[in-house]
């Protein structure tokens, strides 16, 4: 087992503030990019695919980081599609499985919230983000953990599909018992 580094968030990864296309650039066509604003559109760790815009500003690719820097902070997903345009309620960040569960652990801790700012609409800045303590170990010890929470995710997620699946069948025999 290698020792653990703290270091900054920036000094590891590569952080990408959002910035917002102009909202004329906004559509519903499904051929233009994908625009990813905020927390609305991250769901069960991925992207929604809601709204598109022609403006390309600040992108992530597939497999970058995404996260919430906007009510609430701290939200992430990873970026399935091959491009997004990312707006400025949005981050993205160059990581592996490692850091994407120790950002989780952070925002499930709280760890957001000694800077969040605003009274109305909370929100850290990117310097926040990019300042952030995280802890590094050598790559392959970094892999091992994050294959382990992984396989953790998949097999949760394939259980919540199990539970959706009865409670179809549970619905449908109820609506049908007594036809």
């Amino acid at each position: 087992m290698e020792k653990w580094n703290q270091c900054r968030l920036n000094d590891h990864a590569i952080v990408t503030m959002g910035q917002s296309p102009n909202s004329k650039n906004y559509t519903n066509n499904q051929t233009d990019k994908i625009l990813v604003q905020g927390n609305a559109d991250l769901y069960k760790n991925k992207v929604l695919k809601r709204v598109f815009t022609t403006e390309i500003t600040k992108t992530a690719i597939k497999n970058d980081i995404l996260i919430s820097v906007r009510a609430p902070v701290g939200d992430i997903a990873r970026n399935q599609y091959e491009s997004v345009v990312i707006g400025r309620g949005i981050a993205s960040i160059k990581g592996n499985d490692f850091l994407y569960y120790q950002l989780e652990k952070m925002k499930n801790s709280g760890f957001w919230n000694k800077y969040i700012a605003g009274s109305t609409f909370e929100s850290i800045t990117g310097k926040d983000l990019k300042n952030a303590k995280i802890y590094t170990t050598n790559s392959d010890e970094e892999r091992k953990i994050g294959n382990i929470f992984s396989s953790l995710t998949n097999i949760i997620q394939l259980q919540e599909h199990k539970i959706d699946s009865l409670k179809k069948l549970k619905q449908f025999l109820l609506q049908n018992m007594f036809i």
